[in-house]
């Protein structure tokens, strides 16, 4: 069974196409998130999802159910969204009592309930303070624990930690998985940080101009994007290299690319290869099937690794190398071998 379902969604707003032609699956109990920048139809699709928005042409379905045309407060979705809208005049127990007491739940379940959800959003005996006593972390929980009280069959968020800081985002985006993981829902994350999407999703569509570009996931969009989009999108960087295909091989802007024995493509086809920084050998390329020559532009020391800009015929690279403090370092100007092994390739055609 799949928790939600859209088949051929397209969406306008005068001549903007919002979502162009959408159709995907979201399985029952999956943290699917949909990705992608600004203006590239994923808020639209997610209101589409809640019933805030109706579709031009397409069908919505929730748990098999076509709810294209059912109002949002009867499709039993719960919604946080980046504005949380916590009543200021309400404390914390009865902000995540509202929806209850709006189904005209009784007032001991509606106790009981609280109480197990403030546990899961680990904000026990915070039922007294108000939200403007409360920090953005707290007022995040307590805006996840009511969506989450009504026990809804999915739960859609829309960028809900585009307001906090790096620090406390960082450790929402621990806790949301913790919470999906603990409670099952289904949970459908609107984002533009991919750092949010890959640390959370299960599954991840990325956006863009309405259509979704590639739908997989957090491994699967970043080891083998389909396209360049997507393959500049999602990391924090990646070499793409253009050229021609022939013999099982790539004469490009650099020289010869060996690639895996696996691809097989007509001779003159035009391709994209992609390799991540982190994928390339520097110095020493012992069995690395492709070696070049290149001078050392820039090295920037990040903590964990370095980040090297080598140049190659005009071209320039982006290389990652784990940093040691007992492992000597090329340094700026310097000339340098590197590459990588054939299998660190994609090759991409379009």
């Amino acid at each position: 069974m799949y928790a939600v379902e859209l088949e051929n969604i397209t969406k306008r707003f005068g001549d903007v196409v919002a979502v162009n032609n959408v159709s995907l699956r979201i399985r029952e109990g999956e943290f699917f998130s949909l990705l992608g920048p600004s203006g590239c139809g994923k808020t639209t699709t997610l209101r589409i999802i809640a019933g805030l928005e109706r579709p031009d042409s397409g069908v919505v379905k929730l748990h098999g159910q076509d709810v294209t045309y059912v109002p949002t407060h009867k499709r039993g979705i719960g919604m946080v969204f980046q504005t949380l809208a916590l009543f200021p005049h309400m404390n914390v127990y009865d902000n995540i009592a509202f929806g209850l007491r709006m189904r005209k739940v009784p007032e001991d379940e509606i106790k009981r309930k609280v109480r197990e959800i403030l546990e899961i959003v680990r904000l026990p005996g915070m039922e007294n303070r108000y939200p403007n006593q409360l920090s953005g972390g707290q007022r995040q929980r307590v805006a996840l624990a009511r969506a989450l009280v009504i026990e809804p069959k999915v739960l859609l968020l829309d960028e809900p930690l585009g307001a906090l800081d790096l620090k406390i985002r960082q450790e929402m985006m621990v806790e949301l998985k913790r919470i999906h993981h603990e409670v099952g829902t289904t949970f459908i994350y609107v984002t533009h940080d991919q750092g949010e999407a890959m640390v959370m999703s299960d599954r991840i569509a990325v956006m863009k101009d309405g259509r979704i570009m590639q739908i997989g996931s957090p491994e699967e969009i970043y080891l083998h994007p389909k396209n360049t989009f997507v393959a500049r999108f999602i990391g924090e960087a990646i070499n793409l290299i253009e050229g021609t295909y022939s013999g099982g091989k790539v004469d490009s802007e650099i020289g010869v690319i060996q690639l895996p024995e696996d691809v097989k493509l007509n001779d003159g086809s035009k391709v994209t290869i992609a390799v991540r920084p982190e994928h390339i050998y520097i110095g020493n390329v012992e069995g690395v099937d492709n070696v070049y020559y290149g001078k050392v532009l820039l090295k920037i020391f990040k903590g964990s690794y370095v980040e090297f800009h080598i140049e190659v015929d005009g071209k320039r690279f982006i290389v990652f190398r784990p940093f040691r403090l007992a492992e000597p370092l090329p340094d700026t100007g310097d000339t340098v071998t590197f590459g990588w092994k054939k299998d660190s390739a994609n090759i991409l055609l379009e």
